[in-house]
């Protein structure tokens, strides 16, 4: 009864969706005739505004709907980059001044003229509220001073210093409408309705890239449906529908049944037997998604500040067995990894750690450092003195977990709380809710970075991140200035921060590489994040279509206007 039921479910679903693509593309021929691509995901689109979001799926999002100066493009050499918007891109001598040229006669959906104007405009907001309202698209514009537009087709972006990786960074920078957002700036003080507008909810919103969205549904479905102002190679599709599903045996099944065209990304527990499969076909490629135990490391932190000490931290993670992570959560389709930045970068350091899993070892620098067991067997931390004073305690500790994890989060905790028993250490899951109110769970409703308020409500959290080819980003996010937008561990550490800084400056690739290793070994050896692993990519797709681009993933908008019907 209750198959049935969500069968029929799906049929008016589907049947939603055929609807929408009709109604939007009468009289038109923007799509290429293969019909609607039916796509099922395990992560949502939280958010269609580039100023706030977190979702990786978000992100992707983005890209499909809004211009870009550039993007990735992937071949037998790796990836690279090539235009979007921008057709060609020169450097002056200096290097501070970069002149993109714009391809001419383009257009918002609503008919607006697109122009450098708006390029100019959305990257010197982004500048101006960098520490607030615009940070989360402003580590894309490290080191931008201005942005000027001479004409309508030409941008130029003037920096502070030479920049070693322009390129890579502004292909995560997201051009707005200005005759959208441009009152929104000005609406609050600090341009804090930048940051709280959600698009998505005033539909058809205005966007500029591939697609325009018709339908959105968080945690249901969103319809792209494709832009004919668009410049680039048109959508083979005649609409991309992407399906949110909380239970990925559902999205499996509806896969198998042919409700399905693609799983963006296979559960692990599925990949046997979809690959067992008649009509449909899977690709395994070298992923971007790493998980971890991310560990408050706010020095102001009020409790529990054993946990600021890397050798405690480094001493129960040595008690966690992330080869049984491997074969159990990810059914073998992972791999240790120790940086942050994961096996995606080219500048990953090959030189961190590892970390081994040797409990006894762990066990005995925990005794060492005077971390005795209670009768109980839990360990105790002793009484301290000073500004943040705190008795003596038992070491139980609460660990944030999301539900909007494209794994197993809950098994992978169970591994992780084997291992710290171990060592004497009791963990206990903490249901953070999806990745926005657990995130509020870290940062704490009143997160200020200029007056050093949040992260002082938790200790761990389990998550993942999905990094990108430049390391930059990921290097980021332990920084100062990105408190409350995407700092997870509250880490404040000036010296750090200035390599931040000066690998963004650093032009010679080989001096910045060095810089860049030795950032990945800070963040290791202060054990800001215990690594656990590297995942696999893998989609699945049905035999009635082709051209899915699984190495590009959410880098580029051929991902959704590739695929076509056989």
């Amino acid at each position: 009864m209750v198959a049935r039921k969500m069968r029929l479910l799906l049929l008016a679903a589907v049947a939603a969706v055929a609807m929408v693509v009709a109604t939007a593309s009468a009289g038109t021929s923007a799509g290429g005739g293969s019909g609607i691509l039916r796509v099922g995901t395990t992560t949502y689109i939280d958010s269609f505004n580039p100023f706030n979001f977190i979702e990786s799926q978000s992100f992707n999002a983005f890209i499909m709907a809004y211009p870009q100066l550039v993007q990735y493009t992937h071949g037998a050499e790796g990836f690279g980059i090539e235009g979007d918007w921008a057709s060609s891109w020169s450097t002056s001598k200096n290097g501070k001044n970069w002149t993109f040229k714009l391809r001419p006669n383009t257009r918002w959906s609503d008919g607006r003229p697109m122009t450098a104007d708006d390029a100019a405009w959305t990257i010197n907001t982004t500048v101006k509220y960098a520490d607030g309202a615009t940070a989360v698209m402003a580590a894309s514009l490290a080191h931008v001073k201005s942005a000027s537009a001479p004409n309508p087709t030409t941008l130029v972006i003037h920096y502070a210093a030479p920049v070693g990786n322009v390129l890579a960074q502004l292909e995560q920078f997201f051009v707005v409408p200005r005759h959208v957002y441009e009152p929104l700036a000005d609406k609050q003080p600090g341009g804090k309705a930048l940051k709280t507008y959600h698009p998505e909810l005033n539909l058809p919103f205005v966007t500029g890239g591939a697609y325009t969205v018709k339908q959105y549904e968080k945690k249901g479905t969103t319809v792209f449906i494709p832009d004919p102002n668009y410049w680039g190679k048109r959508s083979n599709a005649d609409a991309v529908a992407l399906t949110y599903y909380t239970n990925s045996d559902s999205m499996i099944a509806d896969l198998k049944r042919g409700n399905l065209d693609w799983v963006d990304q296979v559960p692990f527990n599925a990949v046997k037997v979809l690959s067992k499969t008649s009509g449909v076909k899977l690709n395994k490629v070298a992923g971007a998604e790493t998980t971890n135990i991310t560990w408050n490391s706010n020095p102001r932190k009020p409790k529990n500040r054993e946990l600021l000490d890397p050798r405690v931290k480094k001493a129960l993670s040595m008690c966690v067995d992330r080869g049984k992570i491997i074969q159990v959560v990810f059914q073998g389709y992972a791999s240790k990894v120790e940086s942050l930045v994961g096996h995606i970068s080219p500048l990953e350091n090959p030189h961190l750690g590892p970390l081994n899993y040797d409990c006894a070892a762990g066990n005995r620098l925990l005794d060492k450092l005077g971390y005795a067991r209670g009768a109980n067997g839990i360990r105790v931390a002793p009484a301290t003195s000073g500004t943040y004073a705190q008795g003596e305690h038992p070491m139980r500790y609460d660990v944030i977990t999301p539900t909007s994890t494209d794994f197993n989060v809950n098994r992978e905790f169970e591994i992780v709380k084997e291992g710290f028993a171990k060592a004497g250490v009791k963990l206990t899951q903490k249901v953070g809710g999806d990745s926005t109110a657990s995130y509020a769970l870290e940062t704490g409703s009143k997160c200020d970075a200029g007056k050093n308020v949040g992260y002082t409500g938790f200790d761990m959290a389990m998550w993942d991140w999905v990094g990108y080819i430049d390391p930059d980003f990921q290097l980021s996010v332990v920084t100062k200035s990105q408190w409350c937008s995407w700092s997870d561990t509250g880490w404040d550490n000036p010296a750090y921060d200035k390599l931040y800084q000066l690998q963004g400056t650093t032009v010679n690739q080989q001096r910045r590489k060095a810089i860049v290793w030795r950032m990945q070994k800070i963040i290791w050896d202060n054990f800001l994040y215990t690594q656990l692993v590297n995942e696999v990519f893998i989609d699945a797709y049905s035999s009635k279509w082709r051209g899915f681009l699984t190495d590009l993933n959410a880098y580029s908008k051929r991902y959704y206007t590739n695929p076509q019907k056989v």
